[in-house]
């Protein structure tokens, strides 16, 4: 069923055409996650929020079997096309439990998704569910420190630092417009889920941007050697 108020389904192809090139998609966090992500080869992957599929198909052309989860229509045809077939894609709602089998997956990769939840813990809770003892979560979200310096952002809606509040962007591509809404959360609840839910946290980052950037892109490069705008955290599944 189509959901009239995703963003993402409004935004449509505009934004799939957008998120393969944007310098901060590209040149940023995509290159930053599959550094971390590592040889995957052989692995299950899943990823929650596969989006138009850009990250799954990297991760399909270096070896791993990937299984693709986004609530978005518009963004599953998208990564139908790229994918032709090589991942496995499912509609599903994060709210929702998984649907995936307890301990059957390796790597559980959430590229720019957990913001959109209030609360972290029930996600977290089905991606520990899911993954094999010693499977890893590997995830890139808005850094905190950033979310109350966006530009398009009203002095007002910009909440205190320490309490978790929804922000909302509007954002215009491909002749579509949307508004886009997702959560500010302080590090340290970021991280308090992450290790209430049972995981032990083996790396936080702070992304640098690809040396290219500096030329196609050079105020971007500039602002993001200055000050990072997402956090990228690792996570093991203890025994």
């Amino acid at each position: 069923m189509h959901d009239a108020d995703d963003p993402y389904d409004q935004l449509g192809e505009g934004y799939a055409a957008h998120n393969e090139v944007a310098p901060y998609n590209a040149l940023y966090e995509r290159p930053a996650m599959l550094a971390l992500l590592g040889d995957v080869a052989g692995r299950d992957v899943l990823d929650l929020g596969c989006g138009p599929g850009v990250l799954a198909a990297a991760l399909v052309d270096a070896g791993a079997r990937v299984t693709g989860l986004d609530r978005s229509e518009a963004m599953l045809r998208v990564a139908a096309r790229r994918l032709d077939g090589r991942a496995v894609l499912r509609r599903h709602d994060l709210a929702d439990a998984l649907p995936v089998a307890d301990a059957s997956v390796d790597v559980v990769v959430a590229g720019l998704v957990l913001h959109y939840l209030a609360d972290w813990a029930p996600v977290l809770g089905e991606v520990h569910r899911v993954l094999r003892p010693g499977g890893h979560l590997v995830a890139s979200v808005h850094h905190p420190f950033a979310d109350g310096a966006l530009p398009s952002l009203e002095p007002e809606r910009r909440g205190p630092y320490a309490e978790s509040h929804l922000l909302a962007e509007a954002w215009s591509m491909g002749g579509r417009s949307a508004v886009v809404r997702f959560w500010h959360h302080p590090l340290g609840r970021m991280i308090g889920w992450i290790t209430g839910a049972g995981f032990v946290l083996t790396d936080v980052i702070e992304p640098e941007p690809v040396p290219a950037m500096a030329t196609s892109h050079p105020e971007a490069f500039a602002r993001l050697s200055d000050k990072p705008a997402f956090l990228l955290v690792e996570a093991c599944r203890a025994g």
